[in-house]
């Protein structure tokens, strides 16, 4: 699924009503039958809308929404209708919610939304790609996971209800150090079929690291289920003690047999004001004196920053910290250290290894004031490796010079492009400008912002820009 996008990320004062401020999110689930629906989740930004009073105190907003799927060019469903917000005290504005749902056949469809704020007569517009897959009826399939803020159960029935439980959808996958636990929805589908009626099986979920896919001890929690269609589950991870960075939370389904049937996972992100032990150890490291032969300490605080690419988030504040410092020996024993934890049996020679590609990436993205693995192009091809294909166009007609880089998987993820540009015609540098990565750069009116170079003043409103005479830029990333 896609990572949550704000529609238009600009910041609101109260006696100052400028675009809507909305957030959105989507997920795919299924009925008992097997058919699909998507369900699209709105968080509106109080402070962003405009409100009138009922002349007893209270405040209220009237949001008109309109969601589009459409396919192939021809619309499939088109929702247009009036959101009354609750009524609100002068003095606590809070934000407010939709939830819609959506049946729809197996395939790809361009989804488009518009939010209009009836009282000030502002509007939004945002668009993106929706897949809705098709469901393997033969084996045990995991729904998406929906991070949720608050659920309890009820009788009622509405949009915000889901198996018996009222469920308000948390719309992003960033975890401020406040939160001290992940709270999700899931469904299980085809249990009974798969393991037949009346049996029991097991749901469990642990947090891998991103980049390594290692495992985070200490973090475990399961729940014993009974098999039928559609088996839902909510489902609560502790993450006080979880440190900084970009994190999968894994949902599995076991059987007796202790055989993992199915797991599906989603990237988060996590800031916390702790450190992991090993940093607070790293004062206590001897360094291997054949490792210490390998490098020139007078180049440590350079390979030491060359690090930051490759490493966790906290892992990149630390390094970031100690090169504006001057304690080289804590660089070093920082360094050691993280190529013992890469390796532990022969750490040198995964160091050798990375200084190649360090050296490499400078040679070809380095800059009059930028080490290569300090720019956006140095970054992904240290993080990632080289592309499978890359696309180097440096005079199309309007557009500013760019490239765009395609890898056919990255980790669980398939067909993942970046694009760079040279806005300033001069340097070397091409920072990011768009990329489909999760936890990357996303930024739908990158075709518009690629063509500024003649038509600086398109519409904010206009995600895909003009269309350029010579350009291509779409067409590329597309294909």
């Amino acid at each position: 699924m896609k990572l949550l996008f704000t529609l238009i990320t600009l910041l609101f004062v109260a006696t100052s009503f400028g675009k809507p401020q909305v957030y959105f999110n989507y997920k795919l689930f299924h009925t008992p039958d097997q058919k699909a629906f998507v369900s699209t989740s709105l968080q509106f930004i109080s402070g962003s809308f405009k409100y009138k009073g009922d002349g007893n105190g209270n405040l209220n907003a009237q949001v008109e929404i309109t969601q589009i799927f459409s396919k192939d060019e021809k619309i499939i469903i088109a929702d247009k209708y009036v959101l009354d917000s609750p009524l609100m005290k002068d003095s606590t504005v809070d934000d407010f919610y939709d939830v819609q749902r959506y049946a729809l056949e197996p395939g790809f469809y361009n989804y488009e939304l518009v939010i209009k704020d009836l009282l000030s007569g502002e509007e939004v517009k945002g668009e993106q790609m929706i897949e809705v897959g098709s469901m393997d009826k033969a084996s045990v399939v995991i729904s998406d996971i929906e991070f949720i803020e608050d659920a309890y159960k009820t009788d009622e029935q509405n949009n915000f209800t889901k198996s018996g439980f009222f469920i308000l959808p948390y719309l992003t996958n960033y975890f401020p150090p406040e939160i001290t636990k992940i709270a999700f929805y899931a469904e299980v589908y085809n249990s009974s079929h798969v393991l037949g009626e009346g049996e029991q099986f097991l749901i469990t979920c642990d947090v891998s690291h991103y980049s390594t896919g290692r495992k985070v001890a200490g973090i475990f929690k399961h729940q014993r289920m009974n098999t039928g269609p559609v088996s839902p589950t909510i489902m609560f991870v502790p993450i006080e003690t979880l440190p900084s960075g970009d994190y999968n939370l894994n949902v599995n389904v076991i059987n007796k047999a202790n055989d993992t049937l199915t797991t599906k996972q989603v990237f988060f992100q996590r800031r916390n004001d702790i450190l992991p032990e090993e940093i607070v150890s790293i004062q206590d490291i001897e360094i291997d004196p054949s490792f210490k032969q390998s490098i020139n300490w007078d180049s440590i605080p350079y390979f030491l920053g060359s690090l930051m690419p490759i490493s966790e988030r906290y892992e990149y504040e630390t390094i970031r910290k100690m090169l504006k410092g001057t304690d080289t020996t804590f660089m070093e024993k920082y360094f050691y250290a993280y190529w013992k934890e890469t390796n532990s049996i022969d750490p040198q020679r995964e160091w050798k290894a990375y200084k190649l590609q360090v050296q490499y990436t400078e040679k070809l993205f380095g800059t009059q004031i930028k080490f290569g693995w300090e720019t956006d192009r140095g970054r992904i091809h240290l993080k990632y490796g080289s592309p499978n294909q890359m696309v180097d166009r440096p005079n199309e007609p309007s557009a500013y010079p760019y490239q765009i880089w395609h890898y056919y998987r990255i980790g669980q993820r398939s067909n993942i492009r970046f694009v760079f540009y040279n806005p300033d015609l001069v340097t070397n540098d091409y920072p990011m400008l768009h990329s489909d990565m999760q936890g990357e750069l996303q930024n739908y009116r990158w075709e518009a912002d690629l063509h500024k170079r003649d038509t600086p003043n398109t519409s904010v409103d206009d995600p895909g820009g003009s269309v350029h005479f010579g350009g291509s830029s779409g067409t590329l990333f597309r294909d």
